[in-house]
């Protein structure tokens, strides 16, 4: 049986690409505040339709901070995070962007059934490598949507990362030695190759055309998204419940 937490092998640069076409298709500039609540809330559902996102406590996460729920399609994040990822912490947005991650590189799988991340996954996939690996992959998205590589790639120190993102000299080491993988694989790399395979990703979205058709309830977000937000009335969900999940820690970013 093929592992379903396993997508086919994918480079860090392919998902480069895959995290810049989306910064591009939202019109996300790299110079710009990022909000990543609007991004989940706003942006996400125009391309998997239907998608809600549900905050729960996190006594009730347990050891989860955020996780997606197949049926019905959600993206679960613990209190905590949502409050962090709001007030602009760039670790909760993390966990946030790791999940998404799953959703644009993953999604295909949902339908399989297959509801932990853990246990046997970590059985099959010992000798795949990291580029096997849907939570390796999930993680690069993440780092490469919240740090684009062609603003960072003349860094040469973590200190001007701490300073341009306002993050902990641990995480800015972090991802500078994330943005020096990607200087590494730069000559390295198919260019031809690497946009087929972003072809492939993001022809298999279940992309939702209907731009115009605003909701209500999407049109109430839009006007009152600046410093009021509208889900701090907590959405409570049976999709929290973790037998549901897709891809499910949220525990690693």
């Amino acid at each position: 049986m093929n592992d379903v937490f396993v997508s086919k092998a994918a480079s860090a640069n392919k998902i480069r690409l895959l995290a810049e076409w989306v910064r591009t298709k939202f019109s996300i500039h790299e110079n710009q505040d990022f909000d990543v609540i609007r991004f989940i809330e706003l942006d996400l559902p125009r391309i998997f339709p239907g998608l809600q996102t549900h905050i729960e406590a996190d006594e009730k996460m347990g050891l989860a901070r955020a996780f997606i729920s197949a049926d019905p399609l959600g993206l679960v994040v613990s209190e905590s995070i949502y409050e962090g990822a709001s007030n602009g912490c760039m670790f909760s947005a993390e966990i946030i962007l790791h999940e998404v991650g799953h959703l644009f590189l993953h999604h295909k799988y949902a339908a399989l059934g297959l509801n932990s991340a853990s246990g046997p996954y970590e059985e099959r996939i010992k000798e795949a490598g990291l580029a096997h690996s849907a939570e390796w992959q999930a993680t690069i998205f993440a780092l490469c949507f919240l740090y684009p590589f062609s603003t960072l790639k003349k860094v040469q120190i973590a200190s001007e990362v701490s300073r341009s993102y306002k993050i902990s000299q641990s995480q800015a080491n972090r991802v500078l030695k994330h943005i020096n993988r990607l200087k590494l694989r730069q000559n390295s790399t198919d260019t031809a190759t690497d946009k087929i395979w972003l072809c492939t990703i993001t022809g298999s979205l279940p992309i939702n055309n209907k731009h115009n058709s605003t909701s209500k309830l999407r049109s109430q977000l839009l006007l009152f998204f600046g410093k009021i937000r509208t889900t701090r009335n907590f959405r409570r969900s049976p999709a929290a419940s973790h037998g549901d999940d897709m891809f499910g820690h949220g525990n690693t970013a």
